[in-house]
């Protein structure tokens, strides 16, 4: 799944040609060149991929003169699903004056260097996270499962850009004008969107640390009781009595679950190859938890998109994915590049195909024997399947012409 609008971005590109013109022209576009590489150089280290593609367009009202009026920093859309800037640079008697809001102070200190460099040292009003304007900073999903949207509206189809589970802490970075959603950054993740607040407890720093620092408790089987509960979710652990673990809701109440639907890991340790393939399995039409349809946007139940479903693979492993398929490319050890190299893959590793011819627009698990199993709306039937990346039927074919290469885990987010 890949939540880019490469129209708004070929938008915002044209209109910030309109402007930096001759007017513009100099160091505006010095400052443009200078920060883009460098900070896609930085945003790639700090989110652990190959590639960003951070293109910084500088937007504004023509003036008779470099040094005047103000300008805004426009992020492409993909860009926005790993950072924040609400960055302006204005000039006031031809001096510089950063204000806004930027994500990390790594980032705040590169963009401060390059308006240095191109216009001098500029008075410096940018915040960086946690932001003055947000109450509470910290959040933890509060419901069975929660939906994110590209804009502040409870509407799903390609403005669902993902799903998170009970339990998932994510960082609060701005609410909307009607205080109904909030801006947040997943931590799992890093993925940022819109969320309805009344899915959140929102807290303070320490409270939230404390839940990050115990949420051990992973739930191996779907819970159907009072309070239900997703298979991959992960809770706070209270208390392991006997055959009991006592785990914290985040809203702080108490729940009992049966040592047997849980296992106890923070996560971060790379599984074996075996076991991913064995959870993989789970989501076939006859597995405990097939029998659902392609979602865009989903990640959790039986109703996944591919990337959702590669993540929650991995996931349920004790590895945390980025979000999308391209993000998770970026994320991966290049292998099998051409399926003339398919031998060197191996059962759960990452395989990408793309139907445009620039980055990848679908994702799977590499089930061996030349197979893939994915999530898939296409093919045979509707949802999880296992495709063939030689010989096969149609569909089968149409995959092995947008073969995009394989990609190995070698970390966790």
């Amino acid at each position: 799944m890949l939540k880019t609008n490469l129209r708004t971005i070929g938008l915002a590109m044209l209109a910030s040609l309109s402007i930096v013109g001759s007017a513009l022209a100099g160091s505006l576009q010095d400052l443009q060149a200078q920060l883009n590489p460098q900070m896609d150089a930085l945003i790639r280290s700090e989110v652990m991929r190959e590639k960003v593609g951070f293109e910084g367009q500088w937007i504004g009202n023509k003036n008779p003169c470099e040094r005047c009026g103000s300008y805004t920093l426009k992020l492409p859309s993909h860009v926005e699903r790993d950072t924040l800037m609400n960055v302006t640079l204005s000039f006031v008697n031809q001096k510089p004056i950063l204000s806004g809001q930027i994500l990390t102070a790594a980032e705040r200190d590169l963009l401060v260097k390059s308006v240095t460099d191109q216009f001098g040292a500029p008075t410096n009003q940018l915040e960086i996270f946690p932001f003055s304007q947000v109450g509470q900073d910290f959040a933890i999903a509060n419901a069975q499962a929660v939906e994110l949207y590209v804009k502040p509206q409870a509407v799903a189809g390609e403005n669902l850009a993902t799903q998170i589970r009970l339990g998932t802490p994510v960082k609060v970075l701005a609410y909307s004008p009607d205080q109904k959603f909030a801006r947040v950054r997943v931590e799992d993740d890093g993925y940022i969107a819109w969320v309805q607040r009344k899915d959140l407890v929102e807290g303070d720093a320490r409270w939230y640390q404390d839940w990050l620092d115990k949420r051990s408790v992973l739930v191996m089987t779907d819970i159907k009781s009072s309070t239900p509960i997703y298979y991959g979710t992960r809770l706070k652990l209270v208390e392991h009595k006997g055959s009991q673990i006592i785990a914290a809701l985040p809203n702080g109440s108490p729940i009992s679950l049966n040592v047997g639907d849980v296992y106890l890991n923070a996560g971060g340790t790379l599984p074996k190859m075996a076991d991913i393939m064995t959870t993989a399995n789970q989501f076939l039409p006859k597995g405990p938890h097939g029998g659902g349809h392609y979602l865009w946007g989903g990640t959790l139940g039986n109703r996944l998109d591919c990337s959702g479903f590669t993540q929650t693979v991995y996931r349920m492993n004790g590895v945390f994915l980025p979000r999308d398929a391209d993000q998770q490319k970026g994320f991966t050890q290049r292998v099998g590049n051409t399926l003339n190299e398919i031998s060197e893959l191996q059962p759960g590793d990452l395989v990408f195909f793309t139907s445009n011819g620039k980055y990848p627009t679908h994702v799977g698990l590499y089930y061996g024997n030349n197979q893939v199993i994915h999530s898939s709306a296409k093919g045979p039937y509707n949802g999880i399947k296992v495709s063939k990346l030689k010989g096969g039927d149609k569909y089968d074919h149409y995959l092995q012409s947008i073969y995009m290469g394989g990609g190995r885990v070698t970390r966790s987010l």
